[in-house]
């Protein structure tokens, strides 16, 4: 008999794909990261209280399309005016109160960590993605610690880029879309007009 007492493990949406990711072999490498704590912070930017919003982040809150990492590898994003994406690989259990608290009233934290999980997109990242989206994420033009919401084949995501040179790239999704991302990745990877990829001037 199963013991009713045994602590539940979270698992990932994307667990199914794991070994399909970790079998490519080529210019691409796709990964599902670890599950991350991720609450949608709304605040007015002018408030005064974005001074606390920030101390309780450990970092300021980024401007338009850009995101910013603090030492211990917990990441925002700009999703809009007023809008940011906090997401957390600590899963700490106090930053959702210490957010709250931080807002005052002045504005709202929803913990969306059953909503959305991220693929780690690694090498040719602007070819494979290129395929799916109008978005020029050449490191010219989308340089390290930019971030923002587009359409990838017909999956909204979060495209945050993890390095200088375009080789790592963070897609964050929405779990129902979750698959149906990851279906379209490995199909884009079988294109054989995909590489060598010519990425523009």
């Amino acid at each position: 008999m199963a013991d009713a007492t045994a602590p539940l493990t979270a698992r990932s949406i994307l667990a199914p794909y794991e070994e399909r990711f970790a079998a490519l072999d080529g210019p691409v490498g796709l990964a599902s990261a670890p599950l991350a704590q991720h609450l949608a912070v709304r605040l007015d930017p002018s408030s005064p209280q974005r001074v606390e919003v920030e101390r309780a982040l450990g970092v300021d809150l980024p401007g338009v399309m850009h995101a910013a990492t603090t030492p211990v590898g917990r990441t925002v994003v700009w999703l809009g005016p007023d809008e940011w994406l906090v997401i957390d690989p600590t899963r700490s259990p106090d930053l959702a109160d210490g957010l709250r608290t931080a807002v005052a009233g002045a504005g709202v934290v929803v913990d969306q960590s059953g909503q959305r999980v991220s693929i780690v997109v690694t090498g040719d990242t602007v070819g494979l993605l290129a395929k799916g989206t109008s978005l020029d994420l050449r490191p010219e033009r989308f340089p390290e610690g930019s971030a923002t919401q587009t359409l990838l084949g017909q999956a909204i995501v979060v495209v945050i880029a993890r390095s200088a040179d375009a080789s790592r790239t963070e897609l964050v999704v929405r779990w129902s879309f979750a698959r149906s991302l990851a279906d379209w990745l490995l199909d884009a990877l079988r294109d054989p007009l995909a590489y060598p990829a010519d990425h523009g001037d």
